[in-house]
């Protein structure tokens, strides 16, 4: 069994890659078999994995894919246990919906600003018309850059009206992040004992309990 998960959403500047490349590179820390697909044309998941071989980091397999995903995914996924597909924005429509319509959970960021949570409205819609064809598709809603401001909490009251399951666990503004990136890494690799990496593995544990029978158990065969 393989468990895809597409980290999409027409607005730009959200986190998607960063988020990505963390989720991969914690399953992976976690004895996964991870596949982390760049299907966004800037390629930021592809120079993370070019930077991870020259420092000679463990790190997910990456590969770079285009506008085929509903065909190439699939081909791809057999021999790993998690696939996880940085999607495109709007740019990049086709490559969005050939996302998730492969997915077993879509994940969509959304920063804490009022303006974040407006401009969730497209990529919810394009969701739920996946979900029509598709009802087996869970998607959620991860809150990311987020504090303890009351701008942040008003965020989390605001998406409950999107019509998507908000997840619990949030990613905050974390200079943890950024850093793990550069230095070809995830951030629980990177900074282990940070605010970041327990805000991360949180994240992925619910993931996980989101996908249900879809995620593989270790030591499952792909």
């Amino acid at each position: 069994m393989t468990f895809i998960l597409a980290v999409a959403g027409q607005k730009g500047g959200t986190g998607k890659s960063t988020i990505a490349i963390s989720l991969a590179a914690e399953w992976h820390a976690r004895g996964l078999r991870v596949l982390l697909v760049d299907a966004d044309p800037q390629a930021t998941a592809a120079t993370w994995a070019e930077v991870a071989a020259e420092l000679e980091r463990s790190a997910p397999a990456v590969v770079s894919l285009g506008d085929n995903l509903r065909r190439d995914v699939p081909k791809l996924a057999t021999g790993y246990d998690v696939v996880v597909i940085d999607a495109p924005g709007r740019a990049a429509g086709a490559r969005q919906v050939g996302a998730l319509l492969v997915a077993d959970v879509v994940a969509l960021p959304c920063g804490p600003a009022a303006p974040d949570v407006w401009g969730l409205t497209g990529s919810a819609d394009a969701v739920r018309e996946a979900m029509a064809l598709r009802p087996e598709l869970r998607a959620c809603v991860v809150l990311n850059r987020a504090d303890r401001s009351a701008m942040s909490r008003q965020a989390h009251e605001a998406l409950a009206g999107v019509g998507l399951h908000v997840l619990e666990r949030s990613l905050g503004a974390r200079v943890a992040f950024a850093e793990a990136l550069a230095a070809g890494q995830g951030v629980t690799g990177y900074a282990s004992g940070s605010v970041a990496a327990h805000e991360l593995r949180q994240l992925v544990d619910e993931l996980e309990e989101l996908a249900g029978d879809t995620f593989p158990r270790r030591g499952e065969e792909a």
